[in-house]
């Protein structure tokens, strides 16, 4: 009998939601802005993958028609490079506004990304938060708060709960079918959302291949927003004022997805402070010029390096060796500062993955902490795919680097004046292609975000069984 009613619960909870106009335009709304912002994105990522394409190739154009130059100067003139983006990051821009999108590969030096599209201040650039992921991460939570919150505590102040369980509906039943007609609004948002985030995917130019991220995606949002449906109807249960549970559910809507967000990077970096960049600077130059133990002067290395060069050639001057020892000096010294800056720049992104564990750890609060980098690593615009692209463009900046200084230890030994080469014909060879990570990467890194959604859907749901449970109780 219990089960026979669920279904009949779950149709007229629907019918009372469609009935509710004001629900069904912020609905409609919502529905709207989502796609609005799954295709502007995807426009918007079409026009910006145009630009970066067309400056690379006016890049590479302007480092062939360098002709003769000395090595080490267009070692130092440089290269530059410019971030692809991933389609995903149309439904998830995550981090994207806030890091860089061009990068300088020269001699000596690991520059970090530069011209980041949160500081470009146009127009356009202040909606950069509306996208597919706001929607689902703020607005829609809001939408299933406002469209449950009187499931029980309303018809409980009607006396309509009362005729429900004389008619012998038990409270469990009658919480299972609300979960069940609740549930179907995060279906058509869902739905909605899984069809947008296609279509952009096809605007962005992206392939199959990114229609299974997609749906892992989706599935993290599942868990979510049934975690916010579990909630709610919890709290409509637990409170016999209507007014009483939508304040309190609005209240931890606010801390959520609003105050703890902000937060948490505040605390974070109190807990796990990571170097300035001045600071940072400032300790790599520090042990290139005296070594990592502060008792290595680079004139000492350079001395040493010096006699070694000699003693493997076997000769007693510099003049006599067969190669140009300028070339070697820089040789040895580009890989010694490249190290030195691989190991710093480590050192600093672990202090950034410190300091993501202490904002996860503040999901146990905020099931927004854990859908968030779990949104933003499946899309590719997190900390992680930065890092990955910054890493394969110091390889690529070293390999060129050492190209050139490789050209100057074998220079011709006849003739006068500084040294000129054609720089071009000697980096020829040299392609940077940007690899992304594959989709298991982020599921391994970040399976622990996974699993705290589905302990919050789980939780959610003993809320609300609990709930109906007591409710049901104080009924008899």
């Amino acid at each position: 009998m219990a089960r026979a009613l669920a279904p009949v619960i779950a149709r007229q909870q629907w019918r009372l939601l469609a009935r509710d106009r004001r629900l069904g335009v912020l609905a409609i709304a919502l529905l709207l802005v989502l796609c609005t912002a799954a295709l502007a994105g995807a426009a918007l990522h079409q026009a910006r993958e145009r630009e970066r394409a067309a400056a690379q190739v006016e890049e590479a154009q302007v480092w062939a028609m360098q002709g003769p130059a000395n090595p080490h100067g267009a070692a130092h003139f440089g290269r530059y490079l410019f971030k692809p983006v991933s389609p995903l990051a149309v439904v998830d821009p995550g981090l994207l506004p806030q890091l860089g999108t061009s990068l300088k590969l020269e001699a000596h030096a690991n520059n970090p990304a530069r011209n980041r599209a949160i500081d470009g201040g146009t127009a356009l650039d202040r909606f950069g938060g509306l996208s597919p992921a706001t929607m689902l991460q703020v607005l829609a939570p809001l939408l299933i708060i406002l469209s449950g919150f009187a499931a029980f505590s309303g018809e409980q102040a009607r006396g309509l709960l009362r005729q429900e369980m004389a008619a012998g509906a038990s409270p469990v039943t009658l919480m299972a079918g609300r979960l069940a007609g609740l549930g179907l609004i995060v279906l058509l948002v869902l739905a909605v959302a899984s069809a947008a985030g296609a279509a952009s995917l096809w605007m962005a130019g992206g392939s199959a291949a990114e229609l299974g991220p997609l749906l892992w995606m989706i599935a993290g949002y599942a868990l979510y927003l049934f975690a916010f449906t579990g909630l709610t109807l919890a709290a409509s249960a637990a409170f016999a004022s209507a007014r009483t549970s939508l304040v309190l559910l609005l209240a931890f809507w606010a801390m959520a997805t609003l105050f703890v967000p902000r937060l948490a990077p505040t605390i974070a970096e109190a807990a796990a402070p990571t170097q300035s960049g001045p600071a940072f600077e400032a300790a790599v130059t520090k042990e290139v010029m005296e070594g990592p133990s502060g008792h290595d002067p680079r004139d000492a290395r350079l001395e040493r390096l010096r006699q070694d060069t000699m003693r493997r050639y076997g000769v007693a001057k510099l003049e006599d060796l067969p190669i140009d020892f300028n070339g070697v000096a820089l040789f040895h010294g580009e890989a010694l500062s490249t190290a030195i800056y691989r190991r710093h720049f480590a050192a600093l992104y672990d202090g950034y993955d410190r300091q993501a564990q202490i904002q996860r750890a503040l999901a146990l609060v905020s099931p927004f902490q854990a859908i968030r980098p779990w949104s933003a690593a499946i899309a590719q615009s997190d900390q992680h795919a930065h890092r990955r692209f910054l890493e394969q463009a110091d390889g690529f900046r070293y390999d060129l680097v050492q190209r050139l200084n490789r050209a100057i230890i074998h220079r011709p030994k006849e003739g006068e004046g500084p040294y000129m080469a054609d720089v071009a014909a000697i980096t020829r060879d040299a392609k940077f292609v940007a690899t992304p990570a594959p989709i298991r990467e982020a599921l391994s890194r970040h399976w622990i975000d996974l699993a705290i959604l589905t302990g919050w859907a789980a939780l959610s749901l003993l809320l609300a069984f609990g709930a109906a449970r007591r409710l049901g109780r104080a009924s008899a």
